[in-house]
């Protein structure tokens, strides 16, 4: 194991857990394990007005369900729980305090109105608005309550070498001297971060590229601290099939509603990986141990990445006909509702044969039950009509029903021999043996394995329901 390659996973429980997030919580997990490094989960809760609890366990029952295990954290019932920053006031306490120690910092009474005041003098002087302490005073306050704390920007740049964008430079004269401990004692973001990363040894930061504007202030923060920053590696945006920002407007966008949705983890691993990675063998349909053992820093894209709902559909249909029988049986049932005790356990299995090859979410078992009911098929297509009015489709009826009432049980093998039997006898083939048949069952033209569909309603049921649309036929003439 790497012990030095260090990543984290830093959500606020603000919502749900988004595909945006989960993608980069996806990606630092699997470089973590590329390189046997070590992944971490962080909530960063300083935001009280708007962290929930119902939030934070609504995005650890998605990260669990992913299958992403951190860790290290603190211990809860014998288990790494994650780091929360509103547990860790003392770091951030007395890094401040260093930073104060050193005169790399210094308290400001500045209200925002006064900061507003400051800007819009500065630019009516022609100046910039460029903040470095001209109202705080050059003497600390003998009374720091309710005072801020700031960082003196130092001169010169924040540069770094970024693993998916390269050299990026951004010189301090723009860059005000900035908060890093509010008046009620709470960190900024900028510095819970850098001094939670330093903390937490992280040796790298992999995150979206809307946290490139925080990099400057972080690697300043750093040099303060006396720590050297991580590597940086920002990940592009994800966009909506019109290339807009991904938002409510495609579809769903939280990890809950896919997981509702019928949707595979592995499946969800796999697509949110290409959204910033491509394999060399230029595979898309990738299995964990593949994207674990290929993935790395080099084959990051650098363009914003395009959501494609039907590559994903397509994916997870994949993922869903490599799962074990057993598996597959019993997410089918539970996607099931109430269909779920139409069937008993041998049944079950059987839909799962007739049925795997047609599904793309694990919700779409839902419309295909009622091929297996065995409930009487209302034919009200005319063209239906006309094709079991025809001599030759009244034959396979007949003869079917009555080879299936000598029938006590078959299974699907049976079944396929049994079709074969019924076209020598009554010299029928292709569409005019099997349509009449799945008519009189299911009142579908097309649907799953047809010997498999009769297996499941039984043989003396097909029995009835064939002879009952034969009946009709006839009747109808």
């Amino acid at each position: 194991m790497n012990e030095g390659f260090r990543v984290r996973f830093a959500p606020s429980p603000t919502g749900l857990l988004h595909i945006g997030n989960a993608r980069t919580a996806i990606l630092n997990w699997l470089l973590a394990r590329r390189h046997g490094g070590k992944f971490l989960l962080r909530i960063e809760d300083t935001d009280q007005e708007r962290s929930s609890a119902e939030s934070e366990r609504s995005i650890l029952a998605d990260l669990h369900w992913l299958g992403l295990d951190w860790e290290e954290g603190p211990d809860i019932g014998g288990e790494h729980g994650p780091y929360r920053q509103s547990e860790r006031s003392v770091y951030y306490r007395r890094a401040a305090e260093r930073l104060l120690g050193a005169g790399l910092a210094y308290y400001c009474r500045l209200t925002d109105d006064q900061m507003e005041q400051f800007r819009q003098q500065s630019l009516e002087e022609g100046r910039q608005p460029v903040y470095r302490g001209q109202l705080s005073g050059l003497q600390p306050p003998e009374d720091t309550a309710g005072a801020s704390i700031r960082l003196h920007v130092p001169e010169g740049v924040s540069a770094w070498t970024d693993l998916v964008k390269g050299e990026i430079a951004v010189e301090h004269a723009t860059v005000s001297d900035f908060i890093i401990l509010r008046s009620d004692g709470r960190p900024t973001y900028n510095f819970a971060v850098v001094v939670d990363d330093i903390e937490m040894k992280i040796s790298h930061v992999i995150r979206g590229d809307g946290h490139v504007s925080n990099t400057p202030r972080q690697l300043m923060l750093y040099r303060a601290l006396g720590s050297q920053p991580p590597l940086f590696a920002h990940i592009p945006m994800i966009l909506g099939p019109d290339h807009k920002l991904l938002s409510k407007r495609h579809g769903a966008t939280s990890l809950a509603e896919y997981r509702q949705g019928g949707y595979l983890p592995q499946a969800l691993i796999n697509y949110l990986s290409l959204l910033s990675w491509s394999s060399a063998s230029g595979d898309e349909f990738l299995p964990l141990d593949r994207l674990v053992r290929e993935i790395d820093f080099d084959r990051l894209g650098q363009s914003a990445a395009v959501f494609d709902p039907e590559k994903l559909r397509w994916l997870n249909g994949k993922h869903l006909r490599e799962l074990g029988e057993d598996r597959l049986v019993d997410l089918f049932a539970s996607f099931a509702g109430e269909g779920k005790k139409l069937f008993d356990d041998s049944q079950w299995r059987e839909i799962t044969r007739a049925c795997r090859e047609k599904v793309e979410l694990l919700t779409d078992i839902v419309g295909l039950l009622d091929n297996f009911t065995g409930r009487p098929a209302a034919i009200t297509d005319e063209e239906d009509r006309r094709m079991l009015a025809q001599e030759e489709a009244r034959r396979v009826l007949s003869e079917m029903a009555g080879r299936l009432e000598n029938l006590a049980s078959a299974d699907a093998e049976t079944l396929k021999n049994l079709f074969t039997a019924v076209s020598q006898a009554v010299s029928v083939k292709g569409k005019l043996l099997y349509m009449p048949v799945r008519l009189a069952l299911t009142g579908r033209r097309h649907g799953p394995e047809l010997p498999r569909i009769m297996s499941v309603i039984g043989p003396a049921r097909s029995a009835e329901l064939l002879a009952a649309t034969l009946s009709a036929v006839e009747t109808s003439n």
